[in-house]
């Protein structure tokens, strides 16, 4: 009996490096020469295997992210949409790759200043409510009448 060999989908290169552009694209960089010195900034860690290229850059960036911004920035979960909001809005991609490959502690005062004065403030998270009733009042002077008049009779309030 022959055993059935099922064919296994390795990235091509090429793959990778396309999902790693798109990934630093949406930091804001766009130069060829910035896009290749991250993916080797990535790749390069991995040597030949590139399945989990943009589940490596993603760590990367959070883990410079959460050295630039600050570790309190990691609590709700939301350090790399956070960080990429902050990275977008500043304009951080002007400064070139150099200044990710470097590190965090290595990073311009300057930018360090701006990219935290970037972060935007989360939302509070939604909560189900109850919304109040609402009474639709056709004619408000005739209800502000109504509630005169009834207001001097025994046991009946103006507010409701």
């Amino acid at each position: 009996m022959d055993p059935v060999m099922t064919p296994t989908f390795f990235p091509s290169s090429s793959d990778s490096r396309e999902t790693l552009d798109a990934f630093f694209e949406s930091f804001g960089f766009t130069a060829d020469a910035d896009l290749s010195r991250l993916s080797a900034w990535v790749l390069g860690t991995r040597g030949q295997e590139t399945r989990d290229a943009v589940e490596l850059a993603r760590a990367r960036m959070e883990d410079w992210l959460s050295g630039v911004l600050g570790a309190g920035l990691a609590r709700g979960g939301a350090l790399l949409s956070r960080g990429r909001a902050a990275f977008v809005l500043c304009e951080a991609a002007r400064w070139g790759a150099d200044v990710l490959t470097l590190g965090p502690g290595e990073v311009p005062p300057e930018l360090t200043r701006t990219l935290r004065a970037a972060v935007p403030i989360p939302a509070p998270r939604e909560l189900p409510a109850v919304m109040p009733e609402q009474q639709l009042v056709l004619w408000p002077l005739g209800e502000l009448f109504r509630r005169w008049w009834r207001a001097g009779e025994p046991d009946v309030s103006i507010s409701r």
